[in-house]
């Protein structure tokens, strides 16, 4: 190492895990323009200490890539961050309602109350889903919609009032709506479909809260140790769902790195819709911090099996034909593909369809990096067959929160074992780990890094056994190291060692030797995007700028 070039940054007194094999471990970092110039004892970077712009003594604290989440829908989640109350962390009913008086005395009259997805009830101490009329008593004038994750909302009175909804209503195709032995709504709804036109009245936003609000999302995230999210798109994402993201963008204004996999956004039309983006647009096109990375995950509406709670769901063979020509459309341009498949059988047409075009294009869907988003339910048979294409699988701790819900689904020992992660290690098929928030799960990433390791729900109904979990090694390696292969960065990101990106976090307990409990709730002490601090506790404020 020539000493003579000076750091910007270097950190030293540490205990840094690099998941780089030529120098596993270290005490000492050196940052130059925003990537990492040396690594090693802090011995052998004494040199670039004395004459770097700035030093840092870590006091012994750990250091790690910074978290990558391989599959969030943070676009979504960001756009009404400011205005959606957060119940990720809520432990008790009694919490969950507080913090909506909080919001009623904070709000004017008539403005909405939300929270949407990333939480259930199982996580409560005292209580289950608050009612309407709980919420009436609380939020007379303001009107107030609940959603726990998909599976069921509930709305106050001055909620169903706001939509039109009231006890003569009947629910549109794709809702239902649960009413008393009189006939009354009860408030509660259940369905995609009854979901709809909540989140439409409360997420309708001016252009700069939007921006605001996915400021405040990605400062969150930081606080956690993430610093970059491929995001997926998601259900009823549209082109201009992305608007907000974009001029955060353009200000410099992004404290976490953003790597797009596009949905079809026109029911009926995903094929003209992938059309008209690989016209417009180019894979990884893009910087530093936010990138197009792909296709999908929901790449046609009609070959989405949701959580997979409707076992009878089947691809037909209109919508199979149109999703083997937006495969051959993303080989002919090049494009990564990720498509969503909970459910086996599923999971079987979409692979029909990549083996197919794989044989017609010479082998190259096993170039791209294609990848399956949960494999819940995936058999031995298609994981060998997702290996042979060389594909990944991004993979999520759903079962946190619904394990029960799939205990009951597929018994217990198919709820225990999805997804089957056992045998994806020992097929050598790549994967990503990450939580498929914000409203299918939580989005806090050392919930799932701990889900990795434990395979425990959140009630305990389902117990993953020993060879489908991971040591905490490999479950933070699925987190940084492993998660850059989905946007074909690995030789980039997601290591701490010369010439990576300068990405890491200090989290606020040794994630290697705090218990269980201890790490599902870690945070990160000091967050570095690019070698830039995006986040900083007490300890390190006097840092930030």
């Amino acid at each position: 190492m020539n000493h003579e070039v000076s750091a910007d940054l270097v950190l030293r007194n540490a205990r840094i895990t690099t998941f780089d094999s030529e120098v596993p471990t270290a005490e000492s970092i050196a940052i130059r323009d925003g990537r990492v110039l040396a690594i090693g004892s802090d011995e052998e970077l004494t040199a670039l200490a004395e004459t770097a712009a700035r030093t840092i003594d870590l006091g012994g604290r750990s250091v790690l890539p910074g978290l990558n989440d391989s599959h969030i829908h943070a676009v979504r989640g960001g756009v009404g961050w400011g205005t959606c109350l957060q119940w990720e962390g809520i432990r008790s009913q009694a919490e969950a309602l507080a913090s909506v008086r909080d919001a009623v005395a904070a709000r004017a009259p008539g403005e909405w109350i939300s929270v949407i997805g990333g939480w259930h009830e199982r996580q409560f101490s005292d209580a289950g889903m608050p009612t309407r009329e709980q919420l009436d008593e609380i939020a007379p004038v303001h009107p107030v919609y609940l959603q726990e994750l998909y599976g069921r909302a509930v709305l106050n009175s001055a909620a169903l009032a706001a939509v039109g909804w009231d006890d003569d209503t009947q629910p549109p195709p794709g809702a239902e709506f649960l009413r008393d032995d009189d006939g009354r709504l009860t408030g509660e709804v259940r369905g995609p479909a009854a979901y709809a036109r909540p989140n439409a009245l409360t997420l309708d936003l001016p252009l700069e809260t939007a921006v605001q609000a996915t400021a405040a999302m990605t400062s969150a995230f930081a606080a956690h140790g993430l610093t970059g999210v491929v995001d997926a798109g998601g259900f009823q994402v549209t082109p201009h769902d992305y608007d907000a993201l974009y001029e955060l963008w353009r200000r410099g204004g992004l404290g976490v790195r953003f790597r797009l996999y596009i949905c079809a956004w026109s029911r009926g039309g995903e094929v003209h819709d992938y059309e008209q983006l690989t016209l417009l647009s180019q894979p990884d096109f893009g910087d530093g911090m936010l990138k197009i990375a792909g296709l999908g995950e929901m790449p046609h509406m009609a070959c989405h099996d949701f959580e997979g709670f409707d076992p009878d769901f089947t691809i037909a063979d209109d919508a199979h034909s149109e999703l083997v020509e937006i495969c051959r459309m993303a080989v002919e341009h090049g494009w990564r593909l990720s498509v969503h498949a909970v459910l086996n059988n599923s999971l079987s047409r979409i692979l029909d369809a990549w083996e197919l075009v794989d044989r017609e294009s010479g082998g190259r869907v096993s170039e791209l990096r294609w990848s399956i988003v949960h494999a819940d339910e995936a058999s031995e048979e298609n994981l060998r067959r997702i290996a042979a294409l060389r594909a990944g699988i991004q993979v999520q701790n759903r079962m946190v929160l619904q394990g029960a819900d799939y205990v009951d689904l597929w018994g217990q020992d198919g709820a225990d074992a999805a997804p089957p992660i056992g045998a994806m290690k020992r097929l050598g098929i790549q994967i990503g780990a990450g939580t498929d928030g914000t409203r299918a799960n939580s989005w806090y990433p050392w919930t799932s890094i701990a889900w990795l390791v434990s395979g425990e729900s959140i009630d305990r109904r389902t117990r993953r056994a020993e060879h489908d979990r991971l040591s905490r090694f490999d479950a933070i390696a699925a987190y940084t190291r492993d998660s850059a292969w989905f946007s074909g960065e690995e030789d980039t990101r997601g290591r701490l060692a010369p010439g990576f990106d300068a990405d890491l976090c200090v989290p606020t307990m040794d994630p290697f030797c705090c218990s269980i409990e201890e790490l599902r709730e870690l945070r990160s002490e000091l967050t570095m995007v690019g070698g830039r601090i995006t986040h900083a506790a007490p300890a390190f404020t006097e840092l930030v700028g």
